[in-house]
């Protein structure tokens, strides 16, 4: 019975990631082109969703997938090691700096820039993670 209330869990969990990247799509409008700031702002919505897409996919890695370790991969003795401390800053960076933009007046190009590149950073950081399979050591 546990494995039926698991699988329904995980797809309400499925369900509840596809509606919260649908709606980030139609409040972003990635697409909408601003007549002074067209491509930095376009790269800064693209590279947000973009992280967001591989941020759900970790989280529900973390919360769903099957946490294989191998002999010598051993887990962090700390919760406060530096992977930790990295994700835990990708739960917050992007998502203050997306909400933050529109009050940025001045320097507006450079603001949209440095956050694309935070955006991609963390984005590579988590893809690495899913890909080697070392999301299953925090």
């Amino acid at each position: 019975m546990g494995g039926f209330f698991h699988g329904i869990f995980q797809f309400f969990f499925l369900v509840g990631y596809i509606i919260l990247f649908t709606v980030s799509i139609i409040i972003l409008r990635p697409f909408r082109v601003h007549k002074r700031r067209r491509n930095s702002t376009v790269s800064l919505k693209i590279s947000y969703l973009l992280f967001l897409a591989l941020f759900l996919v970790f989280t529900y890695l973390l919360l769903f997938g099957n946490k294989i370790i191998g002999e010598e991969d051993q887990p962090y003795d700390s919760i406060f090691n530096i992977y930790f401390l990295i994700f835990l800053t990708s739960t917050i960076v992007p998502n203050v700096g997306i909400m933050v933009r529109r009050r940025i007046k001045k320097n507006r190009v450079e603001y949209n820039a440095m956050f694309t590149i935070v955006n991609m950073l963390y984005a590579l950081y988590l893809l690495f993670l899913v890909m080697t399979g070392q999301w299953a050591l925090l």
